[in-house]
């Protein structure tokens, strides 16, 4: 049995994972076994409500990490992520990283660069980028000529946990996904609580919406043909295990370490402007 390792008690994300591996067990041969938090004090009884069915609560990080064949590092947190991705990746265990990946670049680039020097995968962000309908639209992206790219999604700038990144990372890694990393230039306008970035590209420009009025995920293609999507997020979290696997089982990366460093200096641009504007 793969035994995999979570780091986090806050949010849901850790409830979903070990749902989905060990309540409704999609994936044959992987268990959640094993959990650490310190983010979040939790007594026996709440870890037990919210995690389903564990092996283990582990005391230390590193007894987590040496029991576990695989760490999900869960922290909502992004600015922990760092510390605790490189202790998993020179511990030689491949991990899976929560959105948002890191709050800066230059921790990005630091968790990447320390899986390529220590031959490790890693994997994560945002789990809806890995929607199945995401293939159909990069598909069309492909076949033909789409000059704006709108992505929209529900995030709060004025969230009072400071939580606008977090849910902002999914349309910033969305872009990276849909046009790629290598955006030349950013503008950001603001009305109220609804935000919008116009990311400008070689060949295309992606504008990236903010607001409160959507629960989905509104994609919106502009060119000879137009398309509009309003993405189901029910199944993120499943897509985004299924990939996880996927590279525990095949040792390849399925996104290039590019994006994620990209969508996180994306993310820390319009972050910037959003708060430098007079409102």
């Amino acid at each position: 049995m793969y035994k995999i390792g979570c780091i986090g008690h806050a949010g849901r994300h850790g409830e979903f994972f070990s749902r989905i591996f060990n309540q409704h067990p999609l994936f044959e041969n992987y268990r959640f076994s094993y959990v650490f938090g310190e983010d979040e004090p939790l007594s026996l009884e709440e870890k037990n409500q919210r995690f389903y069915h564990i092996d283990a609560y582990c005391s230390t990080v590193e007894e987590l990490i040496k029991r576990s064949d695989a760490v999900m590092i869960l922290t909502i947190a992004g600015e922990t992520h760092l510390p605790y991705a490189l202790k998993v990746i020179e511990a030689k265990k491949p991990v899976f990283v929560d959105k948002p990946f890191a709050t800066t670049y230059e921790d990005a680039k630091a968790i990447t660069d320390a899986a390529r020097l220590h031959h490790v995968p890693i994997f994560g962000g945002s789990t809806l980028r890995h929607l199945k309908k995401l293939d159909e639209i990069r598909q069309l992206i492909k076949e033909d000529t789409f000059p704006f790219i709108s992505i929209s999604y529900r995030a709060d700038p004025e969230s009072p946990l400071g939580l606008y990144p977090y849910y902002a990372s999914h349309i910033a890694e969305i872009c990276m996904s849909l046009c790629g990393p290598d955006y030349h230039d950013v503008t950001v306008s603001r009305n109220q609580k609804n935000v919008c970035s116009v990311v400008k590209y070689a060949h295309c420009s992606a504008v990236l919406m903010t607001t409160l009025d959507t629960e989905l995920v509104n994609i919106h293609l502009t060119g000879k043909k137009s398309y509009s999507f309003d993405l189901n997020q029910d199944e993120c979290y499943i897509d985004g295990a299924a990939r996880f696997i996927q590279m525990l089982e095949t040792g390849q990366p399925p996104v290039p370490y590019e994006e994620y460093c990209s969508s996180v200096k994306l993310l820390e641009d319009i972050t910037r402007k959003m708060n430098a504007l007079a409102w």
